[in-house]
């Protein structure tokens, strides 16, 4: 329980704008007895303490009366009314504390403030709010000094405790502290006490700053009813409810950041580039900054990047921005326990959620992917993590995301560290990757699997995904969750490389079906280490053979040919036909590309022969076709026909619509390049048909782009317009972003073809605009179209 010499002490050093510090060098009174005191440890110091701590402060007689009451135990016991005597009343109090000389920045903000303080009619009440250590008593007090002019009878001010050291200020207790100041009995209710507040600032018009506001309920009986004041309020949990203005502080911009840590440090030449880095290790953050500062300050000899390079350590980060018994963790420390101290389980919840979260190294997290961190139903966990946003913990970019700072993530590394087991740690992060995997392999199920993941699969990777029902639904969960995909990836090959390995090979379906190729090519580069010499080859072999892919994917040819080689000999030795198929097919497509048509050649027989053996027509088919184009390449015509017919006549069986019909449309793309017209419409055409009989609309619509090429190619431009807008038109029925985009670039060099410039470049930018904003390949040659015309 904090005693009540503490809350005097506390309050007047705070009036005074002295840190313990400078109090120490006043009164020649400890620091650490400072602290003592006013933690409330030490209840009744001796006389000559008070004495010299109240001459230090510049108090009163009725102030130091008060203080030497608190600290007796005789005072203690006393009615408030006996203990000491009343001030007299006090027409103009002067309260605000000491405006800090190196305050920087927040020019638009102070001006806002200003503005509204002093235009504002009647009383009005503003709260400033944020997380811990964002500036948000600093800027009040800046904002009430700036308009002290406007408000002439005075300022008050008080720090209601919210989050501090003992518990908050209770409504009775700083009525009390108020009304003396304006020289006003207090009665000994709340109700009756807060009326007479109100009575008392009728008349008036002054600034109440209320500092460090726990909650709503804290605040209402402290609020004015009428009359011109102007209440500012600071707090770190949201205020939405309590009337007047809200303003919810952010971290200011760079260069505000890096003036500020010139002007501390007192390096006003300090380079840009060294203090922007500082700036980013405190994820902008200004009490990080503000001990960055005296840091420097306090070493003159260290240049401003050694400081940089000691931050980067993330678990010493908050060891280098903490001074004395303040600093950025002590801030942080102090939100956390005032959830842990409350009497509503949801708070409760939230600092093991916000231990959790730490977990995480993700710079945002879904509140689905916090449901499995949690081991709790995702209602449940918005819950929670919506009151880690109203105390400032955690912040919402966009609903369904949340983002912790970059500090407040150390932080809660520090929590989880204290308070979860290690074996409670790996659970919770496990629960999280096998959730993302078990979406993953959902999502090549329904793409299918090929006969080579299939027989890899372990079916009860599945599971924890059971809720999830519909391609639909599965390829949606994946793209809100896709920015942090590659972060998951990353730290679970560090906690769980089994998991990662699983992840990144079940990725290939929907990378495939977003076009990630990057995505897809650095997530095998992460979990290559993890299979390269292991037991499980067939693992090594897919890893290798997604890496090749997704090379030539990106147009990569030659960087693709080393790792399809090692992935053959992976997928021979694990024993695994089908595999050693595809990867043959895949290097014979990469060498045909990179113009050795005839290397390529043996490598497509051979996969045409293991998959004929196995007895896969699908592994058959695609070695066929790679086959056709090998030869159609060489200027062997009618060699190619016979091995696209054999591609073709292997699928004949009912539901293998699609797969010829997949088949049908790469042969009518092979004689559109080859400059055989004729032969190619036959193919696209015969795709277009077996694509509506296998329900495939979005294949209809590539078919119907590809045959729009084709007409545009012969200089049929009506013909080719009208496939085109057909195929505009099902992709944009289908949701189909991706072949919506490349419809509309197909378009745009159709207008080009017609000289029609301002046509081509409106097609080009939506295009443009589709890819930018699904982060996908092939915004580069988009932008090269847009300058050249």
């Amino acid at each position: 329980m904090d005693s009540q010499f503490a809350a005097l002490l506390r309050r007047h050093r705070t009036a005074a704008g002295l840190t313990q510090d400078e109090l120490s060098v006043g009164s020649g009174v400890s620091v650490q007895a400072i602290s003592t005191l006013e933690r409330g440890t030490r209840r009744y110091p001796q006389l000559s303490t008070v004495s010299a701590l109240a001459e230090a402060l510049h108090l009163d007689a009725d102030q130091r009366a008060s203080l030497e009451a608190a600290a007796s135990r005789r005072g203690k016991t006393t009615s408030p009314d006996k203990q000491r005597p009343k001030p007299p009343i006090s027409a103009s109090p002067r309260q605000l504390p000491f405006a800090t000389g190196d305050f920087t920045g927040r020019v638009r903000e102070l001006d806002i403030l200003t503005r509204h303080l002093i235009a504002a009619r009647g009383a009005s009440v503003t709260a400033i709010t944020g997380m811990g250590g964002i500036g948000k008593t600093t800027l009040a007090v800046h904002a009430a000094h700036q308009v002290a002019d406007y408000f002439p009878d005075g300022q008050l001010y008080l720090d209601l405790r919210g989050f501090g050291i003992g518990p908050p200020l209770e409504p009775l207790e700083a009525l009390t502290y108020l009304l003396e100041d304006l020289g006003v009995t207090t009665p000994p209710d709340l109700a009756t006490a807060s009326a007479r507040f109100r009575t008392a600032l009728a008349g008036r018009r002054l600034v109440l700053l209320l500092d460090n506001a726990s909650d709503k309920e804290q605040l209402r009986p402290l609020l004015p009813g009428a009359g011109g004041c102007a209440v500012l309020v600071t707090s770190r949990r949201s205020m939405a409810g309590l009337g007047g203005r809200q303003f919810q502080l952010g971290e200011p911009p760079l260069e505000e950041c890096i003036e500020m840590l010139r002007r501390i440090s007192e390096r006003p030449d300090a380079p840009e580039d060294e203090c922007a880095e500082v700036v980013r290790q405190c994820g902008g953050l200004p009490l990080a900054i503000r001990m960055a500062g005296a840091r420097l300050a306090s070493r003159p000899t260290w240049p401003v990047a050694h400081l940089a390079e000691r931050l980067e350590n993330g678990r010493r980060r908050l060891d280098e921005l903490q001074l004395d018994d303040s600093g950025v963790r002590a801030t942080l420390v102090l939100s956390i326990e005032q959830l842990a101290g409350s009497d509503d389980p949801i708070d409760v919840q939230a600092v093991t959620m916000f231990a959790l979260l730490g977990l995480s190294d993700c710079m945002e997290l879904t509140s689905a992917l916090a449901a499995a961190l949690s081991d709790s139903p995702e209602p449940e966990a918005v819950v929670v993590l919506e009151r880690l946003v109203d105390v400032h913990l955690l912040t919402t970019p966009s609903p369904g995301r949340y983002r912790l700072h970059d500090l407040v993530r150390v932080a809660a590394r520090e929590l989880a560290d204290q308070m979860l087991s290690e074996q409670d740690r790996a659970a919770a992060t496990s629960r999280w990757v096998r959730r993302v995997s078990a979406v993953v392999w959902k999502a090549s199920e329904y793409a299918g699997h090929g006969a080579t993941r299939e027989t890899w699969l372990d079916k009860e990777w599945l599971a924890a995904a059971d809720d999830l029902s519909g391609q639909e639904e599965i390829v949606a969960w994946l793209d809100v969750e896709r920015p942090g995909l590659p972060a998951i990836l990353q730290q679970a090959t560090q906690e769980h490389p089994q998991l990662a390995v699983q992840l990144a090979v079940g990725l290939n379906a929907y990378y495939t079906l977003r076009r990630a190729w990057i995505e897809w090519l650095q997530a095998n580069e992460a979990v290559l280490r993890l299979v390269s010499g292991q037991p499980d080859r067939t693992a090594e072999g897919l890893v290798l053979h997604d890496l090749g892919a997704a090379h030539a994917e990106l147009g990569q040819y030659e960087q693709a040919v080393a790792p399809l080689r090692h992935a053959i000999d992976a997928a021979e030795a694990a024993g695994d036909g089908n595999l050693q198929a595809l990867c043959l097919s895949s290097l014979s497509h990469v060498l045909e590309r990179t113009g050795r048509t005839t290397d390529g050649i043996p490598y497509a027989e051979r996969a045409r022969e293991i998959g004929l053996s196995l007895g896969i027509p699908q592994r058959a088919a695609w070695a066929c076709l790679a086959l056709g184009m090998l030869y159609l390449k060489t200027g062997a015509a009618e060699t190619a026909q016979w091995h696209f017919n054999e591609a073709l006549d292997l699928l004949v069986e009912p539901g293998m619509e699609r797969h010829r019909g997949q088949v049908a449309q790469n042969v009518g793309v092979a004689y559109r390049e080859a400059g055989q017209y004729s032969v190619a419409s036959d193919a696209l055409h015969e795709s277009l048909d077996l694509y509506r009989k296998a329900g495939a609309a979005t294949r209809q619509a590539e078919v119907l782009n590809e045959l729009g090429r084709l007409r545009m190619a012969e200089g049929r431009y009506d013909e080719a317009i009208a496939h085109q807008s057909e195929g505009l038109a099902i992709a944009g029925q289908y949701g189909d972003w991706l072949c919506e985009a490349d419809i509309r670039k197909s378009l745009g060099e159709l207008h080009r073809a017609q000289d029609r410039l301002p046509e081509a470049r409106r097609e080009w930018r939506i295009a443009l605009s589709i890819h930018e904003k699904h982060n996908a390949h092939g915004a580069t040659d988009l932008e090269q179209l847009l300058r050249s015309t």
